[in-house]
């Protein structure tokens, strides 16, 4: 088995949970789901995902969340970077909340439900049932990207993580949020921690493996927000 990080071939064995196996890195301790599930599999797991009814109960609070965390991302950019773009939108709260702060902001994202749902509730703003490599093709950038709970699901955090800085504008911002495996909350006994949903999350990052992620493509981390729960938000800014 091969580190989706580091490429080293040896690991340790972490446990195992909804009959996945979840191993270590020996180099960099990069936490992951080995053998990684088949990308057919995971695109079935997030056509109609299970989330989206909950996301629907607390629309207006995600709204308001949505449009804090937009301001603080407005705080590292200048007032010309308009362009936004929603990694994982779900139902399109985000997008919504960078639309009504003044950004062209679209949202992406493999469930057509939510997709349609989002269409529904904000069909003045962009979304679309594509990868970030589908979008790459089309030309587009962006001056802020906002990738919330994502990257623990895809397969191979480089290509995705390429895929970001790719779609990004020069000394454009990326927001990224994903569980925190290093964070002082996360229990001994690992598979045990309730952030561990293999074939749901597969990739399990610590800050310290995150800062090398982002720097092996040329991002820059600003700034990494302190979480009394084991959640990581950190955001980078392209070089």
């Amino acid at each position: 088995m091969t580190c989706p990080l580091c490429q080293n071939t040896t690991s340790k064995p972490v446990g195992t949970k909804n009959n996945f196996s979840l191993v270590a890195c020996d180099r960099c301790n990069f936490i992951y789901v080995a053998p990684v599930p088949e990308s057919a599999q995971l695109h079935t797991l997030y056509d109609g995902y299970s989330q989206t009814d909950k996301y629907l109960k607390k629309l207006k609070k995600k709204i308001f969340t949505s449009k804090l965390k937009v301001k603080r991302i407005g705080k590292f950019i200048n007032s010309t970077q308009k362009q936004f773009l929603d990694v994982g939108c779900s139902i399109g709260a985000t997008v919504a909340a960078a639309d009504q702060l003044g950004y062209n902001a679209m949202g992406i994202d493999l469930d057509e439900v939510a997709l349609k749902k989002a269409n529904e509730l904000f069909g003045e703003c962009e979304f679309q049932a594509i990868t970030t490599q589908d979008l790459l093709s089309t030309g587009r950038k962006y001056d802020v990207i906002y990738c919330a709970e994502v990257i623990e699901h895809v397969p191979d955090p480089h290509d995705f993580m390429q895929s970001l800085v790719d779609l990004l504008n020069p000394d454009g911002v990326l927001y990224l949020t994903t569980p925190d495996a290093g964070h002082v909350r996360v229990p001994k006994d690992f598979v045990s921690w309730n952030r561990v949903t293999p074939p749901e999350h597969i990739c399990y990052f610590s800050r310290k493996n995150m800062k090398t992620l982002l720097e092996q493509h040329q991002l820059k981390p600003i700034k990494f927000y302190w979480s009394h729960r084991a959640n990581m938000r950190v955001i980078a800014r392209k070089l």
